[in-house]
């Protein structure tokens, strides 16, 4: 059995910026490993030789679902209205997948199965509770086409930021982008780094993060103008009734 490589905690952006409302999760690789150890020695026994192509296996699910986890977990919290208790529940479901389907996803294709897999679960759970917390974002793909021409052309303003709908579409948007552009904007927008510090963070050149903004940009743009509303279902549930569901 392999156990779910990692936990997520969070943090909120609290600045009405563009990523405001969107969490920044932070991978906490200690508590895995150490279940992991203790259930080495539970067993009492090493892999037997003809074993170790399985281990290697799950090594490589475990990395590349590591990489994917941020992104995937901002992604959930986002569509189940920052409720963190669902957002585990559905990010052990995803793992579960994960394991059963591992040899039948090339890595370079896992993080957007694992995505498609969190938007079933999603919208099952919508379906399955027949009505929706207000609190909760759906695409609204007309703001979202207008916001995606005003970014091509112009920043949105500080005013225009603190508009909930607005957040709440940019927040839709910005967590259908890889986990690795999600990662850059949030640095960059949100965290504040210039492109100077980035590139001396991450070990590239200020042209090569230049140019990795810009393709960011470019893709959250093209997410705006193809927002939908088919992973969300049931009803819109009054003010004041969210804490029944």
């Amino acid at each position: 059995m392999i156990n779910r490589p990692l936990a997520v905690s969070t943090s909120f952006a609290g600045e009405a910026r563009v990523l405001s409302g969107v969490l920044e999760p932070t991978v906490d690789r200690s508590a895995s490993d150490a279940q992991s150890a203790q259930d080495a020695r539970a067993s009492g026994r090493q892999p037997a030789r003809e074993h170790a192509p399985q281990a290697r296996a799950a090594s490589d699910l475990t990395r590349v679902y590591d990489q994917s986890a941020p992104g995937l977990y901002r992604f959930i919290l986002v569509r189940v209205g920052h409720d963190e208790h669902l957002a585990a529940d559905i990010m052990q479901q995803v793992w579960a997948a994960a394991i059963r389907n591992a040899a039948k996803v090339p890595d370079r294709e896992m993080e957007f199965w694992l995505r498609g897999v969190a938007r079933n679960l999603i919208s099952t759970h919508w379906r399955r509770t027949a009505t929706r917390p207000v609190h909760v974002p759906v695409p609204d793909s007309g703001l979202a086409g207008d916001l995606a021409d005003r970014l091509a052309a112009d920043r949105l303003t500080e005013a225009e930021l603190n508009r909930r709908e607005v957040r709440d579409q940019l927040a839709l948007a910005i967590t259908e982008l890889s986990s690795e552009d999600q990662d850059l904007i949030h640095a960059h927008y949100v965290a504040g780094r210039s492109q100077v510090q980035i590139a001396q963070d991450q070990g590239l050149s200020v042209r090569a993060v230049e140019g990795r903004l810009y393709r960011a940009r470019a893709a959250l743009r093209e997410q705006l103008r193809h927002l939908t509303s088919s992973e969300f279902g049931g009803k819109v549930m009054p003010e004041g009734r969210e804490r029944a569901v």
